[in-house]
Parts: C-alpha cells; sequence; structure tokens
C-alpha cells in the first residue's frame, strides 16, 4: 500500500488560500502533480491540472459550455450557480489579465513619485471605483507596491469611498434549510452542499471578497475614508461618490488618480479639475485560452476563488483518490473570512503531512512576531 493512501479516516483542515503552497508542495514531493477539478453544483469536469516549476491549468469545460448548462438550471435556483461571466470571473480575479493593466499602474506610480512639492507640485492619491474591487484589482496592484516598496504600508495615498463600501458591504443572503435541500435535490454532490448551511449565498460571497479587497486597500496603504455627497437626494451612487470625492480634494488641495472599469463612470469624472480618470476596460471573454500557465502563488489564489464561487469543489487524483476544497462551511466565521481560509476534508493521509507543515511554519512565524 501506498504511504499515500488512504486510511479511511475522514480528515479536516482550515488553512489560509495563501498556505495551500504547502499542499501543492506535498503533492509535487509525492509524485501527485497531476488531478482533475471538478465542481459541486453542475457536476462539471472544469480542470486539468499539472504541476510543474509552472502550473498548467487545461480548461475542461469552456465558457459557452457553462452558458449552457446554466441555461438548464431552474429560474428559483440559477442565482446559486455561477454563470459564464462569474465563471470567467474566477481567472479575472485569480490575476491572470492584470498584464493589462499593469502598464498604467506603474505609469501612474512613476508620475506620483515624480512630485516635487518645492516646485510647487500638488500632492496626489489613488481612487477606485466599486468594480475594481470586485476584480480583485489591488490584491494584483499591492503585488507591484509589494515589489517596489517591500512591504506595507506602502508610501501610496488611496482615498477610499464610503460609497463604494456601501455597495460592497450587502452581503447579509444565508442558506437556510430549505436552500439547502432544494440545492441538494438537484446538485451534482449533495453531501458537500449540506455543509452551507447558514453560510453566505453565491451573490454574498462575491461582494464579500470584495469588501475584503477594498480592506486590503485600507490596510496596506496610506488611506482616507471619505464620505459620498449625501446632498445628492436621488439614487445615484456614482454621482454621489464622484462629488464626495471632488469636495474631498478640493479641500486637501491634492490631485486623484481616479480608476474604473465603467465607462459612464469615466465619463462623469471627466472635466473635474485635479481629477484625472482612468479607465481600465474590462477583459473580454476572448482573453481565455485552452490552456494557462501560471505560478504556484497565482494558483493558490486562483484555488480560493474558485472554492468561493462555486463554494466547493472536488480534486479527484488517479492515484490517492478525492480531496474536497470548501469555500464555505458550516460553522465558517468572520476569522476565516479576514484569513481567506478553505476548508479540505478527505481520508487520505496527505492531509496529515500538510498539517504538520502547517504546524512547523505557524510556530516559526508565531515565535518570529513574538521576539520582534
Amino acid at each position: 500500500m501506498s504511504q499515500m493512501e488512504s486510511n479511511n479516516k475522514q480528515r479536516s483542515l482550515i488553512m489560509g488560500s495563501y498556505e495551500l503552497i504547502m499542499l501543492l508542495n506535498e503533492l509535487f514531493i509525492d509524485s501527485n502533480t497531476k488531478f482533475t477539478i471538478y465542481d459541486c453544483l453542475y457536476g462539471l469536469k472544469l480542470f486539468d491540472i499539472n504541476l510543474g516549476e509552472k502550473i498548467e491549468i487545461t480548461i475542461r469545460t469552456k465558457l459557452n459550455d457553462i452558458h449552457q448548462q446554466y441555461r438548464a438550471i431552474s429560474n428559483q435556483l440559477m442565482e446559486e450557480y455561477p454563470n459564464r461571466t462569474q465563471y470567467f470571473d474566477v481567472f479575472v480575479k485569480s490575476g491572470f489579465f492584470f498584464e493589462n493593466y499593469k502598464k498604467e499602474f506603474k505609469k501612474t506610480l512613476e508620475k506620483i513619485e515624480s512630485i516635487n512639492i518645492l516646485e510647487g507640485d500638488m500632492l496626489s492619491a489613488l481612487a477606485f471605483d466599486t468594480n475594481l474591487y470586485y476584480d480583485q484589482i489591488f490584491t494584483q496592484f499591492s503585488k507591484i507596491l509589494r515589489r517596489k516598496y517591500k512591504k506595507p504600508k506602502y508610501p501610496i495615498n488611496f482615498l477610499v469611498s464610503e460609497g463604494v463600501r456601501k455597495e460592497l458591504i450587502t452581503y447579509e443572503a444565508k442558506y437556510k434549510n430549505e436552500d439547502i435541500e432544494e440545492l441538494k435535490s438537484n446538485c451534482a454532490e449533495p453531501s458537500l452542499i449540506e455543509d452551507f448551511w447558514n453560510q453566505n449565498k453565491l451573490s454574498a460571497r462575491i461582494k464579500h471578497i470584495a469588501h475584503a479587497d477594498y480592506l486590503k486597500c485600507l490596510d496596506n496603504v496610506y488611506s482616507k475614508l471619505v464620505q459620498e455627497d449625501t446632498t445628492i437626494m436621488d439614487a445615484d451612487m456614482d454621482a454621489k461618490i464622484i462629488e464626495g470625492l471632488r469636495k474631498e480634494i478640493e479641500q486637501q488641495r491634492i490631485k486623484l488618480y481616479l480608476f474604473s472599469q465603467d465607462k459612464d463612470f469615466i465619463s462623469r469624472a471627466r472635466g473635474i479639475r485635479n481629477i484625472i480618470p482612468i479607465y481600465l476596460e474590462k477583459i473580454p471573454y476572448s482573453k481565455i485560452k485552452d490552456k494557462l500557465l501560471c505560478s504556484w502563488e497565482k494558483f493558490t489564489r486562483f484555488l480560493y476563488i474558485l472554492a468561493i464561487t462555486f463554494g466547493a469543489v472536488s480534486l479527484q487524483f488517479r492515484e490517492i483518490g478525492n480531496m474536497h476544497m470548501h469555500g464555505i462551511w458550516k460553522g465558517k466565521g468572520l476569522n476565516d473570512w479576514e484569513h481567506e481560509n478553505v476548508k479540505l476534508t478527505s481520508n487520505n493521509l496527505i492531509l496529515k503531512k500538510v498539517e504538520k507543515d502547517l504546524s512547523i511554519i505557524r510556530n516559526v512565524k508565531f515565535k518570529e512576531g513574538f521576539n520582534s
């Protein structure tokens, strides 16, 4: 019997998405480098994975495949099944296409660094519209900042709109008993759905991770919360956000680089003194290819976003059986959201190895933090 084979005891392990590197490392060491990812809702074979120096992702379920499957879902359940756009967004949020935006961000940083206040230049700040947090753009942008400035807080000023926050925090919708039973009777993996009880529904999960991106911005740069303009009486939040930012930069006498993927939002921000609107075009479906290569770090992010989007996914190995990765589970709390945790379940001994690795690493980090 292989040392990787099951001992029939079901194990579970909760770990941060960034710690999934340790799982990949154990798989690589034991030559379990090929596996397939299935989702728990449609039951589709989503991807074939090959671990190497880079990770190769072969897409088995195309965007049109998801679209066809989604159209077959009953109307009352459609909101809980990822559609074509939400499936594509897993790749966007994981940073596969951030290269399209990198040049614009680097150019903006160069402009900010060239400021000379002794010659009368105005101080500058950045601001993001809501849609950028949905696409996890700050998480990707922070990698540029980390390479440039090493560690937070990064010496960049951000104006963070309260109006944006209000658009992101409406994630109260949760699965109740009747929701669970209805999903179980229609999905591919009823046993995994059982663990969704009292956890966030799909639309709420998407907002949850968008809000997490927003909070990363607050924590990792020099930021100021800016009230949206509440004197605008209608429900036009874009106008309230822009006007609130305009009043702030006028009061502070600073220049603002305002980023958005919304053409109308950008158009409305044009012509306002000291606001430089920067349009980041949405990534088109055509950017996705049948095969993708990525770093191990990016792949761990991909697994996390995938598990959040589908609720749970199954990793199936030829030699060692199945492992389930849960984005939500019964008892998942605020700490798990803040640390971007997933739950792994399997009856394979590999989880015991990963747990041992985690214990060592966490103990070292604790001692370093205690002694610093």
